[in-house]
């Protein structure tokens, strides 16, 4: 199978029997399931599911094709948390190769979070099967060609059957996006543009043996890059169908320096990096303008910090070597069938252990520049015009998260399926959604917040005065 992973899509057609049903909460018997709970981000999911269903008084249970893995998850689940000494938690059969099982499974549920990856792969099912059943759909998808093609193939059905479809509520891209959100509300002024910076980095030096991903995000990894020319023709289709328009790449910023804090003046060498985040932020954006009514209009760009030049020339090598060479079948198949080897150790098919996962963290930069009205200290009042008084501003903001990879991940898609039933008066009726578009106007950041998922903060706010006047 690893050999014709990059090369197949799990795909079925739509049969026109099955009638969409409606969606509400009464007829439904649990309120959340997780397919594909027995995978490694599956299995992390369910220890969230397991605390945030006490907080929130949810019912839920487990799906997948093999129960027996199913039931071991929930007995880990039984012995690690308090609460479960009944033991009711349902499993339920389904295959994501049969799509009336996948069906069958989503009819009796108000949201599925879906654990089932590569999505470009196997998503789609899942994606069609919560459309036509009306049912609510999120997941953790880093991958912008499954993204872009479920919003051009079914967002017009989704928001007819009143199905909320939401990727990318994890890692990539919840920081990015809410740190858009919380960088445009926190502008003084009017926001032009948003350079955003991602630093990983070890809180603490350990040694170890240890992956630092599991090899299915590596394969997704790997997917993005195969998949350059599927997603340019899906994206080109869902912008004309929607009218999205996307900022062009910066060149002269593909390999530059940059202060990423104020604490320091310290400049460090930054690589382009716009997959999946800015893909992600510019459908938010154009979601704000046009159907919240928003008056966003700046442009975002992605970057991605390596520190020195010697690094960042080559993360910059290996991006491009290997979105040439993905180009060739037996290349491909040699990075998926050989995770820890093609990546250097970086994934293996155990994943990172516990304490890799925790010594992890990522900080997002995000520099706004604008302008605003804010008149010089040092000027007199009478000798400023109309023309006088606008000034620039930037503006800083951070968003820092521990263990981003699995643990902000595990608990933004939980959350993020809970937001959906306990806010869905604040939310879209329906639709292929971005994490913003969906809950920009939810309790869902303050939930992240809550419960030690993300921090957001405002670094710096710098005004520029442009005109000195003079003083009588």
């Amino acid at each position: 199978m690893e050999g014709k992973i990059l090369d197949q899509q799990t795909t079925v057609d739509c049969n026109p029997d099955m009638k969409p049903i409606i969606n509400v909460k009464s007829k439904r018997k649990y309120d959340i399931i997780i397919f594909g709970a027995s995978g490694f981000i599956g299995q992390l999911i369910v220890m969230e599911m397991g605390r945030f269903s006490q907080t929130y008084n949810l019912t839920w249970a487990v799906a997948g094709r093999n129960t027996e893995k199913l039931q071991n998850v929930l007995e880990k689940l039984y012995k690690t948390l308090d609460g479960y000494e009944d033991k009711k938690i349902d499993t339920i059969y389904a295959d994501v190769q049969d799509i009336k099982t996948v069906m069958k499974m989503a009819q009796t549920t108000s949201v599925v979070i879906n654990c089932i990856g590569p999505y470009y792969i196997f998503g789609e099912v899942v994606v069609k099967s919560c459309v036509f059943t009306s049912t609510h759909y999120v997941d953790v998808s880093g991958e912008s060609v499954f993204m872009e093609k479920m919003a051009y193939m079914y967002n017009r059905q989704a928001e007819e059957n009143n199905s909320i479809i939401v990727s990318a509520l994890g890692m990539e891209s919840v920081p990015a996006d809410f740190g858009v959100e919380f960088l445009y509300k926190n502008f003084r002024g009017e926001l032009k543009n948003v350079d955003i910076y991602m630093s990983l980095y070890d809180s603490s030096f350990t040694l170890t043996n240890s992956a630092h991903i599991h090899d299915c995000s590596w394969i997704s990894f790997i997917l993005d890059f195969a998949t350059r020319k599927q997603r340019l023709y899906y994206r080109n289709l869902l912008d004309k169908l929607t009218g999205i328009t996307r900022v062009k790449p910066n060149s002269s910023k593909i390999l530059h320096r940059q202060q990423i804090s104020m604490q320091n003046d310290n400049k460090e060498w930054c690589v382009a990096f716009p997959e999946p985040d800015q893909a992600v932020v510019a459908r938010s954006i154009h979601h704000a303008k046009t159907k919240d009514n928003l008056p966003y209009d700046f442009d975002v760009q992605n970057y991605m910090v390596f520190g020195n030049l010697m690094t960042a020339l080559v993360g910059l090598f290996v991006f491009i070597s290997t979105s040439i060479l993905v180009l060739f079948k037996p290349f491909r198949i040699f990075l998926v069938r050989f995770p820890t080897l093609s990546s250097c150790g970086l994934a293996t098919k155990t994943g990172p252990t516990e304490e890799v996962m925790e010594n992890t963290c990522m900080s997002l930069t995000l520099i706004g520049y604008g302008t605003t009205s804010v008149y010089s200290p040092n000027a007199y009042i009478k000798d400023i015009t109309y023309n006088d008084n606008t000034t620039s501003r930037k503006t800083i903001a951070k968003v820092i998260a521990k263990n981003p990879f699995y643990g902000l991940s595990s608990k933004a898609v939980v959350l993020g399926a809970i937001t959906i039933l306990k806010d869905h008066i604040n939310i879209p009726k329906g639709g292929v959604l971005t994490p913003a578009a969906a809950f920009r106007n939810t309790q869902f950041v303050n939930r992240l917040i809550d419960h030690d998922a993300v921090v957001f903060e405002i670094e710096s706010d710098l005004i520029t005065y442009k005109q000195q006047s003079k003083l009588i």
